[in-house]
């Protein structure tokens, strides 16, 4: 596949960044004119169809399993990690410090507000010059394994959305399945429908009901702990009347 060039104004192309959900199926992959960047596991996802770049943020422990590096070595691409990696022909070295300058804030501490590969990903277009970006396949809807990672990428998409708001010439795409920049109703002015508070209710319910439960739970132990001794206590007496004692 050629690679995918600025346009005549030397801007760069329209940008699809794609991660796994459902939604990744809808990346425009037949649009020569877009280019692609995905997670690593994206790429053996059925009906996936190319990348320009793929992502691997993880650290050895992970990329050192002998079949995530057949997974790896699969992509005739640029595979961006940490570092370049023998072991990895094709990986290229992630411009961590020039990332991190750009836009690290000491209100975040030690740390780079990153969670997710999805946020290097997108902070790199941003230090690369990228203005029309668009995210398939990435919804962070999952309750526990994706809500830490959310307000990171929000983050970020904030950091368009105010280029947007102060006239620069910004696209953001999000696919309308994704749980980023969604809220479920505007605090103050809405309040939650009367299913979520149903719902919500019903939580607290089986919450108390696992409480008692676990009462019950301890009840019963402790009768048992008490026939158990009741039961040595009747066996020695047996064996001491029939003489095994």
């Amino acid at each position: 596949m050629a690679k995918i060039k600025s346009n005549a104004e030397g801007r760069k192309p329209p940008l699809c960044i794609v991660g796994t959900a459902p939604s990744y199926k809808e990346t425009p992959f037949g649009d020569e004119t877009v280019e692609i960047w995905a997670i690593s596991t994206a790429v053996v996802r059925e009906g996936f169809e190319r990348a320009d770049r793929v992502f691997e943020m993880h650290p050895r422990r992970y990329w050192g399993d002998i079949n995530v590096q057949e997974r790896l070595n699969t992509f005739k691409g640029p595979v961006y990690m940490q570092d370049h990696n023998e072991e990895i022909p094709n990986s290229v070295k992630y411009p961590y410090d020039e990332v991190r300058e750009k836009f690290y804030l000491p209100v975040m501490g030690d740390n780079l507000f990153v969670t997710t590969t999805m946020v290097w990903m997108l902070l790199l277009a941003l230090h690369e010059g990228y203005t029309d970006i668009s995210l398939y396949g990435v919804h962070m809807a999952h309750e526990t394994e994706y809500s830490y990672q959310q307000s990171s990428c929000s983050w970020v998409l904030g950091i368009i959305h105010g280029w947007i708001l102060e006239g620069k010439p910004y696209k953001l795409y999000i696919h309308e399945d994704s749980e980023l920049l969604k809220a479920r109703y505007e605090y103050g002015y809405g309040e939650p429908t009367r299913q979520m508070a149903y719902l919500k209710k019903r939580v607290e319910g089986l919450k108390e009901g696992i409480k008692r439960a676990d009462a019950q739970i301890t009840d019963l132990q402790r009768r048992k702990y008490m026939t158990e001794g009741a039961i040595s206590e009747a066996k020695n007496i047996h064996d001491v009347l029939a003489g095994f004692k």
